[in-house]
């Protein structure tokens, strides 16, 4: 399968294991960080559209983890307008990972 080729589409960590898919970003500012998110994901979608491939919008989560105090509550992160889920926990391949700050 060429989804291999996913990670030359945008500038986000891809983790890819067979049929899991993790993309990591990565910034000290929400705004920037939110606006390089919708940024990135226009371009995994339109590689998506270009190999004839969909997303299933329904079973993506999104986790936010930050070692700072600050609001958070704003950060909403949507593709082709449809609103992702944001989770404070998240299991992939067999890993848990937590959002402490919100899980508190």
């Amino acid at each position: 399968m060429f989804i291999n080729d996913l990670p030359k589409s945008n500038s986000m960590k891809s983790i890819l294991f067979a049929n899991d898919t993790g993309l990591v970003e990565s910034d000290n500012n929400l705004g920037k960080l939110q606006n390089s998110v919708k940024h990135e994901m226009t371009k995994v979608m339109d590689w998506l559209t270009a190999n004839k491939l969909s997303l299933n919008i329904s079973k993506i989560k999104y986790i936010l983890i930050t070692n700072k105090h600050v609001s958070t509550e704003s950060f909403v992160i949507n593709v082709n307008r449809n609103h992702i889920e944001r989770t404070v926990t998240y299991k992939y391949l067999g890993v848990m990972k937590t959002d402490l700050e919100r899980a508190l």
